[in-house]
């Protein structure tokens, strides 16, 4: 039995499902790898039922319709390949791979601007405006939007500190985490177990959990606030764009919360640039 198979036996969990149901979930069970690029209409014909089946079966799974586990699907397949793998994955006749890899880009923020959770987004920035502090963890090329995040929301005054990597210096700042604090946690395809380690412990001291994920996890099982969002680059490259997006709609949100603290905050900063002349005036 395959990964995913495994995995959407663990969903079902032993529970009856209709006939329906189990006729969607055999279609899975047989190829969850190749049902990802297929149509709730197409599953629907394969298991031999109508689109309103294959919804019910996904929301029996836990999800709120077929896209969002046919994203689900998609992105745990792409996290078992390997570097090379997912190079080979996307091997194809693109005329151009930069026009292939803007189109992916494009196509991913299309994905996650149809279901982004606004109310989410807003609790997100609730629980950094109401920390001390917040630690902002990610690794690799996945630290952009712990990057933006962080450095922005310094701009508006809030403590917070990117963490790249597992050192005794982080450990001795994990140390000053009271509860009411703040954790975002970045975790796209292939995650280094460090974080949710960190996680873990941040969580046991009572920091509040945030991840930016492409799909379930330990890590976003730890969390108050999961947002996952679409991944897939059109090389072996993931792509950051959604996560992007969603740490600048975060820090939209942050800047919204009280317009007069963030002008001030922000002629504060653009102040001390220029009196250590940080910025070039032409």
């Amino acid at each position: 039995m395959s990964e995913l198979a495994q995995w959407l036996e663990a969903l079902v969990g032993g529970r009856k499902t209709s006939q329906a149901t189990h006729r969607v979930l055999e279609v899975l069970r047989q190829d969850p790898g190749g049902t990802f690029d297929l149509s709730a209409q197409k599953v629907a014909d394969r298991a031999e039922v109508n689109v309103a089946s294959v919804v019910r079966a996904a929301q029996f799974l836990g999800f709120r319709g077929w896209p969002a586990l046919k994203h689900e699907i998609r992105h745990r397949y792409l996290a078992t390949l390997s570097t090379e793998q997912l190079l080979q994955e996307h091997e194809g006749p693109h005329d151009s791979p930069a026009r292939a890899s803007l189109e992916a880009d494009m196509a991913n923020l299309r994905a996650f601007a149809t279901q982004i959770d606004v109310p989410q987004i807003q609790r997100i920035a609730e629980l950094i405006a109401g920390a001390r502090r917040t630690f902002v963890m990610a690794t690799g090329s996945y630290a952009a939007p712990g990057a933006q995040l962080s450095h922005v929301g310094q701009y508006l005054g809030h403590d917070m500190e990117l963490h790249t990597a597992m050192s005794t210096g982080l450990v001795s700042r994990m140390r000053l985490l009271r509860p009411g604090d703040c954790v975002v946690s970045c975790a796209v395809w292939r995650s280094t177990t460090w974080i949710l380690e960190v996680t873990k412990l941040a969580r046991e001291r009572g920091a509040n959990v945030v991840v930016i994920a492409d799909r379930r996890t330990a890590l976003s099982d730890l969390s108050d606030e999961a947002v996952i969002v679409p991944s897939e680059g059109a090389s072996f490259v993931t792509s950051m764009t959604a996560a992007m997006s969603v740490t600048q709609a975060v820090v939209a949100e942050l800047a919204a919360r009280d317009t007069e603290a963030t002008v001030r905050n922000l002629r504060d900063i653009e102040a001390l640039w220029r009196t250590l002349s940080l910025v070039d005036p032409t």
